[in-house]
């Protein structure tokens, strides 16, 4: 038994031993031959004693296992007695490289850099490559400031209409310091299926991060957000289900905003539903807003805006939402308000207005905004998207976008199909004669569509343009005398006309400076019809240099802003610069806000266009009652001119409003009326000035006093009645003054 024992331990260990106990040579291949080692299969004595036969052949005789392969499976790095990273550690467990047996790589793996190891090394709930501090994949370290760089500042840098990372092609990290687009675009940009995944580029392959990313391959195991599980249980599993996944390619599906804060994909949910209707009554409570929400819990929304639009609004104010809320928009779900409005107890509901806003990723909130009363809520959002004639699409057909398509007049035009005739600057003639022929070699054609070439006023003046985002222009030096007069100064120089088309109700600041930056002492005015002094809305004399020319409450529209300069030209041309500010309300802003099928001053929740709610009243105002309630033999808006709109609660008297803003007084001392006498004869020189009947209505104060009582609150003083006025006079004394002003129809 012993010698049995001997004979199996000796094959097994040393491959064989003598039968004297002495140094037996081994065979010469026994190291490099790994078949000449067998496991022990069988403890009986006949088997060992076959298996001594075995071994006592000759070295150079074939071994043949009586059972090949049985028991010995395939060999991986981690399981085959070689060292095969050469670290002096032989397969699992002794190499600690080795996972398990079954690992089939030695070697040390190479950590990856922490902005592309699949990880939020320093919590900020932003990993790898979505942070800020990251500047490409390839840095060591996400710990940092997270800084507003190029590609993180909200900012779409390269006007491309994309905005950030990882929305614009030219970002390969959230810290990335510029928005240039690469040539050729990137391989998640490109348009094509790079790996041949049927996948192609950002959001929807697993192998990119963002637009920016140059690598399409899968990684080879799926990330959180393409893998099919629902990593962080929320009941959603992968992109583009789960809100916590921007793209396919996302390594975490946590939500952005916090564990146990779901978040409710609301393009989604609108896509099957005319609302989102809520309640508010045990909801989590994690997120407090600058004005308000600390009352209790909130519902929180994302918001894909993927295309150009002109607005977007989110409200909740429906019949439908029962008690206070507050409601707050930001651009990352922990990160600072961009707005906030609250509702009251009367008007519960808020709303919320982006203009212009850049294509990416938006959080909305629906917070408690009383411990009192906590119920339902309706969310609705309205995207508003901007006329065919400025979308950038070829919506018609034809092969020609926008202004280059002879089916727009004008950048407003909501309609690209073509007219049956050409139009004037389409037509291959030079209509006015000045040797330019159609749009955009001749610049009096504002588009293809255009029906004439020539200028949009005839004095004989320069001519520039702006839209409703305003912006700077130079203006050219002009010798000689001008074209034009206002009526607060009688502007001698040259002038330029700057024409302006607004596509929202806005209040306008208008400011000319000179090439070295100081404000020109000179003329400005605007009016509506250029040719005409009597259309004029507001003038700024030269001795007010240091101000602004503020128009407010502009309509949508053409403007037309005179910038005079003076008889003799200043060295090195002018500078002017246009500050639009849309004034969109619920009541001008084109929408049923309120769903009663009524828009605007249509609505009889409207008492004027800058109304802010289209709410109704719980009882009908007199413009909306259908009876004529100041017997003139007209009934309600628009057909009795006593209504302003058809919320106005009185049918008389007929008026038009200056603006609560706006305050008339008299140049003199700074304590009494002066020329004017009273604010009766102040109040009907202003209205007369801007071409109405008397005044009607007006309160009267004190410049300074009213000022710190209403934001905005300018006063504009006569030199003579009534047509010499200072507009815009800067407040300088405690003057008295008429405002709030309410004029007769001429």
């Amino acid at each position: 038994m012993k010698g049995w024992l001997r004979i199996v331990l000796c094959l097994f260990v040393l491959g064989g031993c003598d039968d004297g106990g002495g140094d037996a040579a081994p065979e010469a291949d026994a190291e490099t031959r790994p078949d000449m080692l067998r496991q022990i299969r069988d403890a009986s004595p006949d088997q060992a004693v076959a298996d001594a036969a075995v071994d006592a052949a000759p070295a150079d005789a074939e071994v043949v296992d009586a059972d090949p392969g049985a028991d010995r499976g395939p060999r991986t790095a981690c399981n085959d007695g070689l060292d095969n990273d050469r670290d002096g550690r032989v397969d699992f467990p002794d190499d600690p490289d080795c996972t398990d047996a079954n690992d089939d790589d030695e070697s040390t793996p190479v950590m990856a850099p922490q902005c592309s190891d699949g990880l939020d090394n320093d919590e900020d709930g932003q990993p790898d490559v979505a942070d800020p501090d990251c500047t490409s994949p390839m840095d060591a370290s996400e710990s940092g400031q997270n800084p507003a760089t190029v590609c993180s500042n909200g900012q779409d840098d390269d006007g491309d209409g994309l905005t950030d990372f990882p929305f614009d092609p030219g970002c390969i990290a959230a810290g990335h310091n510029s928005e240039a687009d690469p040539s050729p675009a990137p391989a998640c940009a490109n348009g094509v299926d790079d790996d041949g995944d049927g996948l192609a580029d950002w959001p929807l392959d697993p192998g990119c991060v963002a637009a920016g990313d140059e690598d399409e391959v899968d990684p080879p195991t799926p990330p959180a957000c393409a893998n099919g599980v629902d990593d962080d249980d929320s009941g959603a599993a992968d992109y583009p289900d789960d809100p916590g996944c921007l793209g396919a390619g996302d390594a975490t599906e946590v939500s952005p905003c916090g564990a146990g804060t779901p978040v409710i994909n609301l393009n989604q949910h609108l896509a099957m539903n005319e609302a989102y209707d809520g309640d508010l009554r045990d909801a989590p409570a994690h997120l407090v807003a600058e004005c308000g929400g600390a009352a209790g819990g909130e519902r929180v929304f994302l918001y894909d805006v993927d295309q150009t639009l002109d607005r977007l609004v989110f409200t909740t104010q429906h019949p439908e939402t029962e008690a206070p809320v507050v409601m707050y928009l930001r651009d990352t779900c922990q990160g600072a308000d961009r707005q906030c409005d609250r509702g009251l107890a009367d008007s519960p509901g808020a709303t919320l207005t982006l203009q212009n806003p850049a294509p990416g990723r938006y959080y909305v909130v629906v917070d408690t905004g009383s411990r009192m009363a906590v119920g339902r809520f309706r969310l609705t959002v309205n995207a508003v998207e901007p006329p065919q004639c400025r979308d950038g699409r070829d919506n018609d057909g034809d092969g020609r976008v926008d202004l280059a398509d002879p089916g727009c007049t004008e950048s407003e035009d909501a309609d690209e199909v073509d007219p049956d005739e050409a139009p004037v600057c389409f037509n291959d003639l030079d209509d006015d004669g000045d040797g330019l022929v159609d749009w955009p070699t001749d610049p009096d054609c504002v588009a293809a569509g255009g029906p004439e070439e020539a200028p949009p006023c005839s004095l004989n003046s320069p001519i520039a343009r702006l839209g409703q985002q305003g912006g700077e222009l130079m203006l050219p030096a002009l010798q000689g005398p001008g074209s034009a007069q206002a009526r607060c100064e009688a502007g001698l120089g040259a002038e330029t006309v700057i024409v302006l088309t607004l596509t929202d109700p806005s209040d306008v600041e208008f400011q000319v400076f000179t090439a070295a930056g100081m404000p020109l002492q000179s003329v400005l005015h605007a009016r509506r019809v250029c040719e005409d002094q009597e259309t004029e809305v507001g003038c700024r004399p030269g001795a007010r240099a240091m101000e602004p020319l503020n128009l407010v409450e502009l309509d949508r529209g053409t403007w037309f802003l005179f910038a005079e300069q003076g008889l003799v030209a200043p060295p090195g041309g002018l500078i002017a610069r246009v500050m639009v500010q849309s004034a969109i309300t619920e009541c001008n802003d084109l929408i049923d806000n309120d769903g009663d099928g009524l828009i605007d001053v249509a609505d009889p929740g409207c008492e004027r266009g800058r109304d802010d709610s289209e709410r109704d009243p719980g009882m009908l105002p007199q413009c909306a009652d259908g009876i004529d309630n100041d017997g003139n033999g007209v009934i309600d808006w628009p057909d009795d001119e006593g209504c302003v709109a058809a919320g106005d609660p009185e049918e008389t008297p007929p008026g038009i409003s200056l603006g609560e803003a706006a305050g008339y007084g008299h140049h003199g001392s700074c304590n009494t009326w002066n020329a004017c006498g009273n604010a009766q004869t102040c109040a009907n020189a202003a209205c007369r000035f801007f071409g109405h009947g008397d005044a009607l209505e007006f309160r009267e104060g004190l410049c300074q006093d009213v000022a710190r009582m209403i934001p905005g609150f300018r006063c504009s003083l006569f030199a003579a009645l009534p047509n010499n006025l200072d507009a815009n006079w800067g407040n300088g004394c405690n003057i008295p003054v008429a405002y709030d002003i309410l004029c007769a129809a001429r």
